[in-house]
């Protein structure tokens, strides 16, 4: 059987471009060489940020207000919310990309914020001892999903939409023929008309031929017992965007850091070892700097996940320059996964019309490129 198209990476954007496609009547198979959701991917570790006024660039406002529409959205049809808009505080100096950076978007695309004075922000927040010289940006519409349930429905909803879901089937490679995809996989060959390739830290190897500017780290994510039961906000902070969230059904207040850099993972395939005492005690120490009044007792718990990361940071979206038919997206680790339902809309649109209507022009792989 011939496909319209065929999806190789069913994490967190094959899911949703998976979705959006079956939704619209196209043929899908989709394969992922393990069971999403698993802890191989960026999607690990149960929760991720959603924000809209955006201190990375004020670009990616406008796919955030969509995504969060779409999220809504598809919370509605699965009778259960997956973003939870609690709010959000970032926590910084004025002139930190994180403060000036939120500031900046917010004001460029009329967003609702609230900014807070060092004062202001241990008043309504008194868990946080907040560093001289620094203050608050509130996002009331920001919060946070639910990285497992998103996954799991959107694979249901995939394939109750008619998508072929091939699970436990690493994709060995992929050619075209002149008119389709050959799509090599341990179970045998699909062919189809197009091909998406969403296979986060395995995109590089399978688009081998592009040599992608992609480093695969091991971050670390850790969950711990709080002694009192201070209020926590989903907050990050503009040192080493140090974040966190708060104690969400008694599973622990999570914690974590964006910008440090983990150990490079030279090969995705194999188990990840276990987290180290030395691992965590940068995220410790930063806890207990911050967050003097949480009086950690335990560590609960304590995972890693795979970042896959460009050189600027920002995602790559775009056309294979010489298979204008295969559309890849690449490099969403640390930020991510909050864009999935309007990455998704995005691929569907290239993959089914050959363009789209939403701002992704700033994604290209062009900007890596030698110039002409």
């Amino acid at each position: 059987m011939k496909f319209d198209v065929a999806i190789i990476g069913l994490g967190t954007m094959g899911t949703f471009a998976c979705l959006e496609l079956a939704r619209r009547g196209q043929t899908v198979i989709a394969f992922d060489r393990f069971a999403p959701p698993h802890d191989r991917g960026s999607h690990s570790g149960a929760t991720r940020v959603f924000r809209t006024a955006y201190a990375e660039h004020p670009d990616y406002v406008p796919l955030a207000l969509r995504a969060g529409v779409l999220w809504d959205r598809f919370g509605a049809e699965q009778g259960t919310a997956l973003l939870h808009r609690t709010g959000m505080l970032s926590l910084g100096p004025p002139d930190s990309t994180l403060i000036a950076g939120a500031r900046s978007s917010a004001a460029a695309h009329g967003l609702t914020i609230e900014n807070l004075s060092r004062p202001q922000v241990q008043s309504r927040f008194p868990v946080f001892s907040v560093p001289d010289g620094w203050e608050g940006v509130l996002e009331p519409g920001a919060g946070w999903i639910d990285v497992d349930a998103t996954l799991r429905s959107g694979v249901e909803s995939a394939a109750r939409a008619g998508a072929d879901l091939r699970i436990d089937t690493p994709v060995e490679d992929w050619s075209w023929t002149g008119n389709e995809f050959a799509v090599r996989t341990s179970a045998g060959t699909f062919r189809a008309a197009k091909l998406i390739v969403t296979a986060g830290a395995w995109a590089g190897r399978i688009l081998s031929d592009l040599a992608l500017p992609l480093k695969v780290l091991r971050k670390v994510l850790i969950w711990v017992q709080p002694q009192g039961d201070e209020s926590l906000p989903v907050f990050a902070t503009a040192r080493n965007f140090f974040y966190g969230f708060p104690n969400i059904r008694g599973n622990g207040v999570k914690l974590a850091m964006h910008w440090s850099d983990g150990p490079p993972v030279a090969n995705p395939d194999h188990p990840q070892p276990d987290v180290t005492p030395d691992e965590m005690q940068p995220v410790l120490a930063a806890a207990a700097e911050l967050l003097p009044s949480l009086k950690i007792e335990r560590v609960l718990r304590s995972k890693t996940c795979f970042y896959t990361m460009t050189p600027d940071e920002h995602f790559i979206l775009d056309r294979h320059p010489q298979f204008p038919n295969l559309i890849f997206a690449a490099g969403f680790s640390g930020h991510g996964f909050k864009f999935a339902p309007v990455i998704g809309e995005a691929l569907a649109d290239l993959a089914v019309s050959g363009t789209t209507a939403l701002p992704i022009g700033f994604l290209g792989l062009n900007r890596f490129l030698p110039p002409a």
